[in-house]
């Protein structure tokens, strides 16, 4: 289905992640995030989020959680690549842990 009917039939409400990517609903768990998580599965980006599905975000908070997917992607995408079962069950099941980064 094209991106355009998806926006026309607010398709993005109803998307199912993939099944390898269900994983990331332990980290995504509010309405807001899980919406944030489909719409940009759909769109590949999260600059019409707010318009697009009326839910009230700050773009501050948008790339605030894109950062946090790709970081949990990049840490699932390395423990399959060093084939760390327990660091991938670990993410997995939502117990990645987040630094946090230091202010200047």
């Amino acid at each position: 289905m094209s991106r355009d009917l998806f926006l026309l039939g607010r398709q993005f409400d109803f998307y199912e992640l993939p099944k390898e990517k269900k994983y990331l609903l332990n980290y995504f768990d509010t309405p807001i995030q899980e919406a944030f998580l489909k719409y940009f599965f759909v769109f590949g980006d999260y600059k019409n989020f707010t318009d697009h599905t009326g839910n009230v975000v700050q773009m501050r908070w948008l790339k605030v959680l894109h950062e946090k997917l790709i970081t949990i992607e990049k840490a699932h995408k390395e423990a399959r690549a060093n084939m760390d079962m327990a660091g991938l069950v670990d993410i997995e099941k939502g117990k990645l842990k987040f630094s946090k980064k230091s202010s200047k």
